[in-house]
Formats: structure tokens, C-alpha cells, sequence
């Protein structure tokens, strides 16, 4: 029976340094003893996180937003510490505040959204991200985690749309033509994907998920000699990244090279044992038996 190669497709997530100013306090007509007196409390807040006194850090959080009660980072801090305590309604609320009097304070969307996400509620993820890219319109990781998030429900058109705006905002960053490259692949694409597979890899040469991805690509075209290349890329740059390891062995199977091909695929399975799994049909075993 004819086999067909399994590639290893997937979503690389990295966070932005994005930052901004504290929301404008004067409007509130803080006095200088109470700012004076939140900040001692938030300072001393900060090092209770440091020393894993994270009750003691919550305490004082409370206070720096009782005498500053749009003091934002507290507000922020206070949602993470919560977090710390696996209290999500408590960290969602207080994010909510520093968005509240910060709108483009990105680091709260991006911290509000995780635990949305970990609540499995993704209908608010969604829109809190809509709501940043409001108020933020070049915030480019709401555009790709959007991509990200409508890939996970299968709303492909939202999905590359989304990619694309990320691109369009920063077309430095490799992981967004990767994962428009990824749902290309999905729908059979493969030049599409080869196109964007390369632009990532023009934007970072070391990009691993690019040159693997690239290199099932090539294996898919029956492209030996590149695929190869792609692979041999991928490992130099990770070593342990399994993926290559078995898309590699796959082309060395092609070539009727099978020493080298279990050499590879050895070092798949010791590195991913689920691979090895008859039932698995993207496992080295499904393949060896077909």
C-alpha cells in the first residue's frame, strides 16, 4: 500500500515586548501622599513575589490600589499574584481594572486571555482581544494569537486573515508566515506553503518549524534532495527536535537508505515513545506495518 508522509505541523507562541504608560491619575486628583503611600505599598509588594510570600504580595497590592485606585502595573500585579493562587475569577477581575484605566495595556489582554483560555472560555478570549486591537490597532500579537485561536476552532478564512494583518504590522516576525504556511499545507496548498515556509526562514535562517515544515514540503513533492537539506537545517538548529528526526528518516526510507532511516526514527520514538504506537497513525510503527 502507498504511504503517505506525516509532517509535523504545529504553532510556535511567543510573547511581544510591548509596553505602556500608566493611565493619567491626575483626572483623580491624587494627592502626593497617597501616591507616595501606594507605591511604598507596591514596592514592598514586589518583594514578597520575590520571596514567594504571595499572600503577603496581595495584601499589599490591595493597599497601593486603595491609595492609588488607578494605579494600573498594581492592578496588573495583583491579577498575576491571583493567578499564583489559582483564584482565575480574582485574576480576572483585576485585569479587567487595569484595562479599564489603561486600554492599550497589552500586558493585561495577554495575561486576561490566558486564563480565558485556560477556563476554556473562548468566546471572551476572542473578545478581548477584538477589544485591544480597538484600541491598538498595530497590536500584533492579538492579530496572531486571533489566527491562533480561530485555526483551534477551524475557522480558517478568521484564521488567515488574522496572519496576515500580523504580517502586515510586523513582517519581521518568522512564526506568523510559518503558521500561515501550516494552514496552506492544510488545504493542500503546498506552493502557498512553500512561499511562506521560505519568507520565515528569509526573516530568521534559524528558524527550526520553517525549515522542517519546508522540508515536508519537499518530501511531499518528492523533492528528496531539498527535503533533506530542510531537515538537516531543522536538527542543526535543535538537535532534539524530534519532528525531523522522523520526517528525515521517512526521506531516507524514500531513498532506500534504511540504516540511516531507523538511525532516525530510533531517535524519534526515544525522544516522542507515542510515535511508536501501532494504533497511532502518525506513528513510525502505522508506517513500518503498511
Amino acid at each position: 500500500m502507498k504511504t503517505t508522509a506525516i509532517f509535523a505541523i504545529f504553532f510556535l507562541f511567543f510573547s511581544f515586548a510591548y509596553s505602556y504608560s500608566q493611565s493619567n491619575t491626575e483626572i483623580f486628583q491624587l494627592s502626593d501622599t497617597n501616591r507616595k503611600k501606594a507605591e511604598k505599598h507596591f514596592i514592598l509588594a514586589e518583594k514578597h513575589v520575590g520571596n514567594k510570600e504571595i499572600k503577603k504580595a496581595v495584601k499589599r497590592y490591595k493597599l497601593a490600589v486603595k491609595y492609588n485606585p488607578v494605579y494600573v502595573e498594581a492592578y496588573y500585579k495583583l491579577g498575576k499574584a491571583y493567578e499564583k493562587q489559582n483564584k482565575s475569577d480574582e485574576a480576572i477581575s483585576q485585569y479587567a481594572l487595569a484595562i479599564k484605566y489603561n486600554p492599550k495595556y497589552t500586558k493585561a489582554y495577554d495575561c486576561l486571555t490566558d486564563v480565558y483560555k485556560k477556563l476554556g472560555r473562548l468566546e471572551e478570549m476572542a473578545k478581548h482581544y477584538k477589544l485591544a486591537i480597538s484600541y491598538d490597532p498595530e497590536y500584533t500579537w492579538a492579530y496572531f494569537s486571533l489566527a491562533r485561536l480561530y485555526s483551534d476552532i477551524n475557522n480558517t478564512p478568521g484564521a488567515i486573515k488574522n496572519l496576515k494583518l500580523a504580517i502586515k504590522h510586523s513582517p519581521q516576525y518568522p512564526d506568523s508566515y510559518n503558521n500561515l504556511g501550516v494552514i496552506y499545507w492544510k488545504q493542500g496548498k503546498l506552493e502557498n506553503a512553500e512561499e511562506q515556509y521560505k519568507l520565515a526562514i528569509e526573516h530568521d535562517p534559524k528558524h527550526v518549524a520553517s525549515h522542517n515544515n519546508l522540508g515536508a514540503v519537499y518530501l511531499q513533492k518528492d523533492k528528496l534532495v531539498q527535503a533533506e537539506e530542510q531537515l538537516k537545517l531543522a536538527i542543526k538548529y535543535d538537535p532534539k527536535f524530534y519532528y525531523a528526526h522522523y520526517n528525515l528518516g521517512l526521506v531516507y526510507l524514500k531513498q532506500a537508505k534504511p540504516e540511516q532511516a531507523a538511525a532516525q526514527m530510533k531517535f524519534a520514538i526515544s525522544n516522542n515513545p507515542k510515535l511508536s504506537d501501532p494504533s497511532n497513525n502518525s506513528g513510525i510503527a502505522y508506517y513500518q506495518r503498511q
